[in-house]
């Protein structure tokens, strides 16, 4: 009686599967005196049994009657065998294998998991004397105990499953929560990378992701696009924030000195090193190593990088041990690395550990809808700078911008927005002689003579490439506005009337999309 109960205050206690089970075969074993008690419990969404006995591990379809496991799982009812029956049981192996390890002459009870219940949870299996089986059969206590493990034994499950529910309930909040982070760090970002354009919306939300990971960035496009915008981007929102960010231009160094610079020297290392000098890597500890222009980075060099990356450790030129480092490596070209990789003249496998994660740059004249914006910005900065008031910039000078084809991108647009300023009153507007020629009025589709003007060419639009509908249409007007006014030399009168629209109502028009 004092076992029995002592196992049932036991095993209540109990909040592991294994330990639990382990537990009440080890006291069966002892209460009992017997050599061989099996717990056989559903596996693999109830379609198996499954038991282990030391580091045997045995499994039995449920639905596979040649056992008699099959039998007790599907009825409920114990099943009594003694060694003659036992014969009967040959057809499956694995249950002719769990036989073997009982005593000659013994019987073997197997009956279900909860006893006398309708719905079988598990089995239990004891060989031992025919009469000591019968007797447990009979005995209430012993159910008792039976009724206590399986008990504590789907208590057990029930923690586990809603255990696993709670994980997944923590991980879909976790996931929401980092999306939700994200999408606040790329509206950030628009005051940084500007423009409301697809394709600065998608780079945005490639710098928020990769900013989370440690990989080696590579920023590919042209010049002037903004490339260590987004390389300063990327550490401001890692977790290296709060570090250095250092950046070099590789094609600005003279390539005896690039090594120096990065690598750092020994005090007489060189003619002319009169004291020790900490390199660029050194600087970016912990931080961010911006490398600009790498594709112009010497080959020698570049295996000394390769290296660097590989054992996180260098050498200092005339050093005589090597240094840690541990920086995040962001890269940026204008070049196309993967041609210089097949010529030879850049290292494939430094551009395979560079290019982990690659973000291109969008040129201006292929999201040229973010012009209005990017403008705003730089007359903002302007004004701030200079301590001046310039008003905006007029319809007709974005118009002329946008006509504009902008080789040095963003760049370009910038130094534009500035000199315009500089010629512009405080207070007023830029316009179109605010550039003062450097935006060339030949760039306009209209030609001075009007025999010379293709209208498809002129109104021509590739829709294709529209991503914003409202710039799209006012451009197009003011196109088909201004083509049919160079049609009729100017006369307002005839273009209005070619048009069907009252001279009154193209007139507001011309002054609202400023057309002389």
């Amino acid at each position: 009686m004092a076992d029995w109960l002592s196992l049932a205050a036991t095993l209540s206690g109990i909040r592991d599967q294994q330990t639990l089970t382990d537990t009440f075969v080890d006291a069966l074993k002892s209460n009992l005196q017997i050599s061989n008690v099996w717990v056989m419990l559903p596996c693999q969404q109830g379609r198996k049994l499954c038991a282990k006995d030391n580091d045997q591990h045995f499994e039995w379809e449920v639905d596979d009657f040649g056992h008699p496991f099959a039998h007790v799982f599907q009825s409920s009812s114990a099943m009594l065998l003694d060694p003659t029956k036992l014969n009967y049981w040959q057809e499956n192996t694995v249950f002719v294998e769990l036989m073997n390890h009982r005593k000659r002459g013994e019987s073997v009870l197997v009956m279900p998991l909860p006893p006398g219940a309708r719905r079988t949870k598990a089995i239990l299996t004891i060989t031992g004397s025919s009469h000591q089986l019968s007797s447990l059969l009979a005995d209430p206590q012993w159910q008792s105990i039976c009724e206590i493990f399986i008990n504590q034994s789907q208590i057990i499950q029930d923690l586990g499953e809603e255990h696993r529910q709670i994980s997944a309930l923590s991980s879909s909040i976790k996931r929401i929560r980092n999306d939700e982070q994200k999408r606040e760090q790329a509206y950030e970002l628009k005051n940084v990378l500007i423009g409301g354009s697809r394709l600065m919306q998608e780079m945005r939300e490639k710098v928020v992701t990769v900013a989370q990971s440690s990989l080696n960035v590579l920023i590919c496009g042209d010049t002037g696009t903004g490339k260590e915008l987004v390389a300063r981007a990327v550490h401001e929102l890692s977790d290296r924030s709060e570090r250095p960010f250092i950046a070099i231009n590789c094609a600005a160094i003279p390539e005896n000195l690039l090594e120096s610079e990065l690598f750092g020297h020994a005090k007489g290392a060189f003619s002319g090193a009169d004291r020790a000098k900490q390199g660029l890597i050194a600087d970016a500890q912990g931080g961010t190593l911006f490398l600009d222009e790498i594709g112009d980075m010497p080959l020698a060099l570049q295996a000394k990088l390769l290296r660097v990356l590989e054992t996180r450790t260098y050498r200092p030129v005339g050093a005589s041990s090597e240094v840690n480092a541990d920086f995040r490596l962001v890269a940026a070209t204008h070049v196309a690395m993967e041609q210089k990789a097949e010529e030879g003249s850049f290292r494939r496998d430094l551009y395979y550990r560079l290019n982990q994660f690659p973000v291109f740059m969008p040129e201006l004249n292929i999201r040229k809808e973010d012009i209005p914006e990017l403008c705003k910005h730089f007359i903002a900065e302007y004004n701030k700078q200079e301590g001046v008031h310039i008003a905006g910039i007029r319809y007709a000078a974005l118009d002329l911008l946008n006509r504009h084809n902008f080789p040095g991108n963003v760049r370009e647009l910038r130094n534009l927005i500035e000199y315009a300023c500089a010629l512009t009153a405080n207070g007023e507007e830029i316009t179109p002689s605010s550039f003062s020629g450097r935006v060339l009025q030949q760039t306009s589709p209209v030609a001075a003579n009007s025999d010379d003007v293709n209208s498809e060419s002129y109104i021509g639009v590739d829709i294709d490439d529209i991503n914003n509908l409202k710039a799209a249409v006012q451009n197009f007007e003011s196109s088909v506005i201004r083509y049919r006014l160079s049609s009729y030399g100017g006369d307002r009168s005839k273009a209005a009337e070619s048009l069907g629209l009252p001279k009154r109502t193209l007139a507001h028009k011309c002054l609202k999309m400023e057309i002389d």
